[in-house]
């Protein structure tokens, strides 16, 4: 699987989870009558095959309606009841109508319910680990792994888009270990501990650049080629703080229903395109543009 469709299919399950607003619906949509296949009432079809129309009406019984989270999107618009829902599938629609296929339909309608529908604004930015610019007019969470090798890779990244935008963008980073890799939980510790002394963004880096052969007694060898104090290092990072510090991080990933790592997030949208120089770039372009002054996240 490409890594365009799996992030693709990582956003299409957000999607499908009921996320609206800043809150998580309390239940799942609630699925169409059996046999209830007739078309979107008040889209016009005109220029869509039979096709087109059965994968649009599948995409709208698969999303959650912006107005009523206990129902789908397309038993909103059958009932005309949201005009939010209609939108979103007169947009489909028109994007068949311009050629694309299924996917890149599928993907321009999340990211269309995405960015008029979904803010994550409840990141708690006040302790978490900052580069870029002092007080950005955007700002980017980035929520990540130290064993992902996708992490890795975005964190190389990072600086030369950070480089950009020396005024303008904030960068926060957030730790998500996964449940299957072994040393990511202790290498968010191993980095806060370092962060106690001054070397947060130089441990980081040391632990991502070595990630392929972490280990217990790695993150020791790691605190003294930084030069930091060994024994006030070891008690920091495995503190109470430090597992407190992990565990919140822990726990905004999952209130925010995140799937995989890394995942990023541009003044509370979530961002799905390509995790490339270029793609991110043209995303905070379109943002800065757009939006010439960003909300203060909560503790920035």
């Amino acid at each position: 699987m490409s890594r365009r469709l799996r992030d693709l299919c990582l956003v299409v399950l957000v999607f499908t989870a009921g996320l609206v607003g800043t809150a998580l619906a309390d239940t799942p949509a609630a699925p169409s009558a059996p046999g209830s296949d007739a078309f979107l009432i008040g889209v016009d079809p005109k220029g869509l095959d039979a096709d087109e129309k059965g994968d649009l009406v599948s995409l709208m019984k698969e999303g959650v309606c912006p107005c009523d989270p206990k129902s789908s999107m397309y038993d909103c618009i059958q009932a005309k009841k949201c005009d939010k829902a209609l939108e979103l599938a007169k947009f489909g629609a028109d994007k068949y109508r311009e050629g694309l296929g299924e996917d890149q339909v599928r993907q321009a309608v999340v990211q269309k319910y995405f960015d008029d529908n979904v803010t994550f604004d409840f990141f708690d930015l006040k302790d978490a680990p900052r580069k870029g610019a002092a007080k950005g007019r955007v700002t980017m969470v980035e929520f990540a792994d130290f064993e992902c090798p996708h992490c890795a890779l975005l964190a190389k990244l990072m600086p030369e888009v950070l480089k950009a935008y020396p005024n303008d963008v904030t960068l926060y980073f957030k730790n998500y270990p996964l449940p299957f890799h072994q040393f990511a939980e202790p290498a968010a510790r191993a980095c806060f501990a370092a962060g106690k002394q001054g070397k947060y963004w130089q441990m980081n880096e040391l632990v991502f650049s070595n990630q392929t052969t972490l280990a217990a007694e790695k993150f020791g060898e790691y605190a003294n080629e930084l030069g930091l104090n060994a024994s006030k290092f070891k008690a920091d990072m495995e503190s109470a703080e430090a597992h407190a510090y992990v565990d919140r991080d822990k726990a905004e990933g999952q209130k925010a229903q995140i799937n995989g790592t890394p995942t990023l997030y541009i003044n509370g949208k979530l961002y799905y395109g390509e995790k490339t120089v270029e793609a991110i770039k043209a995303q905070l372009d379109k943002v800065l543009k757009a939006k010439p002054a960003a909300a203060t996240p909560k503790g920035k």
